[in-house]
């Protein structure tokens, strides 16, 4: 196995690396959403954090104990502080508005994190990539259509949340450089934990034992998700993974068609084809000059 992936070009690892880690964070998603209902915002985010932090914890001390040691303190706490008002604000949107339409909006953050890319990091975006995230912008505003009844006052939170994820992706990168995977994953949560459990108590319902399942499923599908995350930034740049962001819309909208009955019209249809047209499009285009780099 290990021989087989290493045989895949690292960029494209990368790429399927970050599809699979949005596969799991929509699945958080519409988990979130269907515990809407019962419970409030902060009792999920906090169940989310501290479940992941308790089971990180317990794979690092098992396996990865060098991990306990950061050289980059203070860039882990911001980028855990990043993750979490992006999580805050994405779940008070995909709770208020439909799970296609919250994701949908959220697909401007691909735009933040390729010029935080550029002009932060140093990263080259190149013709094709512009071309890439702009084809995404473009499939995004087909689906939200601006002046629509899908704009109001919630859809301000999944833009908020936008910029949360990307100022949370810029650092990972930056940390790519001196950190481990299970080094990022471990403090990743810190934040969020921490600063959920202050609020929680002011926002605490009874948790019922048939709900138990789901909230397992909000943990595990998180974890593995910013797990994923953070391979695909450590084997690609934030400027070439920035497209493939828009692959999330695709898996929400299944989500919210099979489990909330909510069926996207002829627009939402065009414009998630724009999305999968522009993240094919920049993975051909680097698949292309490795190959050339190769021969």
């Amino acid at each position: 196995m290990s021989k087989y992936l290493q045989s895949i070009p690292v960029t494209t690892r990368g790429i399927l690396a970050l599809m699979l880690a949005l596969t799991c964070l929509s699945s958080m998603d519409a988990t979130v959403k269907y515990l809407g209902d019962s419970y409030e915002v902060f009792q999920l985010i906090w169940i989310r954090f501290l479940g992941q932090s308790i089971l990180v914890l317990f794979i690092v001390f098992a396996f990865y104990k060098k991990s306990l040691k950061t050289t980059s303190f203070g860039m882990q706490m911001l980028r855990s502080f990043f993750l979490f008002i992006g999580t805050v604000c994405f779940f008070v949107g995909v709770t208020t508005i439909e799970l296609g339409a919250a994701t949908a909006i959220l697909q401007v953050n691909p735009i933040f994190i390729a010029l935080g890319g550029y002009f932060l990091l140093g990263e080259q975006l190149g013709w094709e990539k512009i071309v890439g995230v702009s084809l995404g912008l473009l499939g995004t505003l087909i689906i939200i259509r601006p002046g629509s009844d899908v704009f109001t006052f919630w859809t301000l939170f999944p833009i908020a949340a936008a910029m949360g994820f990307a100022g949370y992706a810029i650092v990972t990168r930056y940390l790519s450089r001196s950190e481990s995977v299970w080094n990022s994953l471990l403090y990743t949560t810190v934040i969020g934990a921490i600063l959920s459990s202050f609020i929680v108590p002011f926002f605490w319902s009874p948790i019922a034992i048939g709900d138990l399942p789901f909230l397992l499923l909000i943990i595990v599908m998180g974890t593995l998700g910013q797990l994923f995350i953070i391979i695909a930034l450590f084997w690609a740049p934030t400027t070439t993974l920035a497209p493939i962001s828009y692959f999330s819309i695709i898996v929400a909208t299944f989500f919210g068609m099979v489990f909330f009955n909510e069926f996207p019209d002829l627009f939402t249809y065009f414009g998630a084809l724009v999305i999968m047209v522009s993240g094919l499009f920049v993975w051909w285009i680097q698949r292309q000059r490795v190959e050339l780099s190769l021969n």
